[in-house]
């Protein structure tokens, strides 16, 4: 990883934080990132995400190995991980492409971790990899779309990473066709990442919030008119939507509208997402 000319220089100090944070990461998760090189590598990380979105159920593929070959030929972020001691077992693969303005944004496209790495630490490796990745090339900011009712990933991005929220976006992607996705809204929110400064710590008080969302007795959404004096607002969701939406569609299907309703109305209306409480709590404030 080497500067390219043209591209501005992140200050060496700033590098070398982001180079042991990844490494001190890494350790912890007894990993190994590298970026994708070969064809046959490429063909290995294609296979890896179909089995994360499970499209085996309904035939696509997330992303083609040939796709990921013209990624990486192009000089985009296109990385795997690989368990330390069996260099061949690759566990996890990551995608991102530059974007607008042009030497400054790295945009995240996916990254998939195989569902028995989970809670390891391999996705904070990989993301850590990837920012000192952007840092070395100038790239101080990183942005990616995420499922808002997908709690894990929401608790992660706010309260690990600090990001903050750029927009909601209703059914981005259209009808999704993987094991994942599939028969839902793909409603995202859009959410950025400065990389060259120390993750925000937000201090807010949850419970002086206003509960503007939240579950009624029998689990069903249940959103509530903000009074005008309110400058906190809670908006609890479920904590496993993914095994909600096994059981039970229709009833995941109705807080992804509620979600997007309450959500989408509030910063319609200027207010700011603060963080995401673990368990599934959105807090939000008026500036």
């Amino acid at each position: 990883m080497s500067a390219r000319e043209g591209l501005r220089t992140v200050d060496s100090e700033i590098i070398a934080l982001a180079e042991d944070e990844y490494a001190a990461a890494a350790e912890t998760a007894g990993i190994e990132v590298r970026e994708i090189r070969t064809a046959a590598e490429a063909a290995e990380a294609s296979l890896l995400l179909d089995e994360v979105w499970s499209v085996d159920e309904t035939g696509s593929t997330v992303f083609e190995p040939g796709l990921i070959v013209a990624f990486t030929h192009a000089g985009n972020y296109v990385s795997a991980a690989y368990r330390v001691g069996e260099p061949d077992e690759m566990i996890g693969v990551t995608i991102g492409f530059f974007g607008q303005p042009l030497g400054t944004v790295m945009h995240s496209h996916i990254a998939g971790v195989r569902h028995e790495a989970i809670g390891r630490g391999a996705g904070s490796a990989m993301k850590l990899h990837q920012r000192l990745w952007c840092l070395n090339l100038g790239i101080t900011e990183m942005t990616w779309t995420f499922d808002p009712l997908v709690a894990r990933n929401a608790y992660f991005n706010f309260q690990r990473l600090g990001v903050g929220m750029v927009e909601y976006l209703e059914d981005f992607y259209g009808q999704m066709r993987d094991g994942v996705n599939s028969g839902q809204a793909s409603d995202r929110m859009m959410v950025s990442w400065p990389l060259d400064r120390p993750a925000r710590v937000p201090s807010v008080d949850p419970g002086a919030a206003f509960a503007c969302l939240r579950a009624d007795e029998d689990g069903e959404p249940l959103v509530s008119e903000v009074p005008k004096e309110a400058t906190l607002v809670s908006l609890d969701f479920p904590s496993d939507i993914e095994t909600l939406r096994g059981h039970d569609a229709g009833l995941a299907t109705r807080w992804r509208l509620a979600l997007r309703a309450a959500l989408g109305g509030l910063v319609a209306d200027g207010w700011v997402v603060d963080t995401c409480l673990k368990g599934g709590t959105y807090l939000l404030h008026h500036p």
